[in-house]
């Protein structure tokens, strides 16, 4: 379900009291949000509910450091390469958007959000070793300093595991998270009709993280072109320097006017301006 009609019908729902009632356990109200979010946007089961032929593994595995260097080595079979940073930091790019995705697609279509800590997380596994989609067994508060704050929490973990077992930068591995931070929420403020309270979310949250947390982590940016926000990328996941691969439409490192130009193209072609 997209555009004005999956607005209007979870706006409906948050009326009829979507969230936790006072006697609800937290798994209920995880459960029951997560299920809200399917219900009314189906184009998030892929990302919510395990598919089949995909296994379920706790999201703790990730701080595993043998768990985790083995990803780490199949990614760079996946894209051909020896160069342990550029493999690492290719699957962090695809596990970060998955490992965030149950608690700001909730917190943005619900307004209430599950608990994006590794504790209350499982994955879902594909064979190849990358994570398809995730899903909470908590629920939290909705105030959006707890929302960040416990993101900020699940982000730095995973990031000091990465940063143990493949030769990341935890800055470079922040943006990575930043970035997947802001198009989780792009992407779900643009299913309901809610882009501008999504991406300003955005900046809210990791804001909490980072004064959590008592570091300065970059903002989250977004930048409109043909009439399409889209994210302002600070982050290059390097897939360029796998054998056979080019930099992707947005990364930061091409040139601004190639990088804007190819983004009006897309823009147009999906109905911008």
């Amino acid at each position: 379900m997209t555009g004005t009609n999956a607005a209007a019908d979870a706006a409906a729902g948050r009326r009829a009291g979507s969230g936790a009632s006072s006697g609800a356990s937290s798994a209920a109200a995880a459960e029951k949000a997560q299920t809200a979010v399917t219900d009314w946007c189906p184009e998030y089961r892929a990302q919510l509910v395990l598919p089949p032929g995909e296994r379920p593994v706790p999201a703790t595995a990730v701080l595993d450091p043998v768990w985790l260097a083995d990803r780490v080595t199949e990614s760079g079979r996946r894209y051909r390469t020896a160069d342990e940073r550029v493999a690492a930091v290719l699957w962090w790019y695809s596990a970060s958007t998955v490992l965030v995705t149950p608690a700001l697609v909730t917190y943005v279509v619900t307004r209430h959000a599950v608990d994006p800590r590794p504790e209350a997380t499982t994955m879902h596994m594909r064979p190849d070793g990358l994570p398809s989609g995730a899903r909470s067994a908590a629920a939290i508060s909705d105030d959006v300093s707890e929302v960040g704050s416990l993101l900020g929490v699940a982000l730095a973990s995973y990031i000091s595991a990465l940063a143990e077992v493949a030769p990341v930068r935890p800055r470079a591995a922040w943006a990575v998270a930043v970035d997947s931070v802001a198009g989780v929420l792009l992407r779900a403020g643009t299913t309901v009709a809610e882009t501008p309270h999504a991406t300003a979310l955005a900046g809210e949250l990791v804001a909490a993280a980072a004064e959590h947390l008592g570091e300065k982590l970059p903002l989250p940016r977004y930048v409109d072109v043909a009439g399409t926000r889209f994210v302002r990328r600070a982050s290059c996941c390097l897939i360029y320097r796998a054998p056979g691969q080019a930099m992707c439409t947005s990364c930061p490192g091409r040139r601004p006017e190639e990088r804007e130009a190819d983004l009006a193209r897309f823009a147009r072609r999906f109905g911008g301006r």
